[in-house]
C-alpha cells in the first residue's frame, strides 16, 4: 500500500478520481510514473487536513502533445515565492499545521528529476491557505508505443 493511500485512510481524506472516458498513453517508464505518483499524493495528503480532498485528473493536450496529470489537495498552499524553491533538493515545506514535520525533502525533487529524464515537466499553482494543484506533462506515446503497451497488456 502506498504510504499516501495509508495516511489518507487513516485521516478519511477523500479521493476524486477525474480521468477521460477513453485510455491516455503517454511515452512514459512505468515504474518512474508510479514513483512520481507516489510522491506526489503522499505530499498531497501529507499536507491536507483530516477529511480533505485530493483528486487526481488527467487529459490529452493536443496543443503541445502532451498527457497532462494533475493533483491537487485542499491542503495549506504554497507562497508563491517557494514554487521554484520546493523543487530543490531536501527543501521542506515546514507544516504550519502543528503536525510533526516528516520527509526528506526528495520527493518533488525526485518527482522533477524522474519527469525530465522521461521527456516531462512538473509546475505548481498554489496559493497560502487555498491548497495546491501539481500538473505535470508527459509526451503522447506514439503509435507504436500506444500499440506495442496494449499489446503487452492482459486483455479482460
Amino acid at each position: 500500500m502506498l504510504h499516501a493511500e495509508h495516511d489518507a485512510a487513516r485521516n478519511a481524506h477523500e479521493f476524486v478520481l477525474d480521468l477521460p472516458d477513453e485510455p491516455l498513453a503517454a511515452e512514459a517508464d512505468d515504474e518512474k510514473l508510479r514513483q512520481v505518483l507516489a510522491n506526489l499524493l503522499d505530499n498531497a495528503v501529507k499536507f491536507s487536513p483530516e477529511g480533505g480532498r485530493v483528486t487526481v485528473s488527467a487529459h490529452r493536450n493536443d496543443d503541445n502533445g502532451t498527457v497532462e496529470i494533475a493533483i491537487a489537495d485542499e491542503g495549506m498552499g504554497i507562497p508563491q515565492a517557494e514554487h521554484q524553491l520546493i523543487f530543490s533538493k531536501f527543501y521542506r515545506r515546514a507544516d504550519r499545521t502543528g503536525r510533526e514535520e516528516v520527509g526528506t525533502g526528495l520527493g518533488l525533487f525526485i518527482a522533477e528529476g524522474l519527469l525530465s529524464a522521461m521527456g516531462g515537466s512538473i509546475r505548481v499553482s498554489s496559493m497560502e491557505g487555498e491548497g495546491s494543484r501539481f500538473v505535470f506533462e508527459l509526451p503522447l506515446a506514439s503509435a507504436a508505443f500506444a500499440r506495442r503497451d496494449r499489446e503487452a497488456s492482459p486483455s479482460t
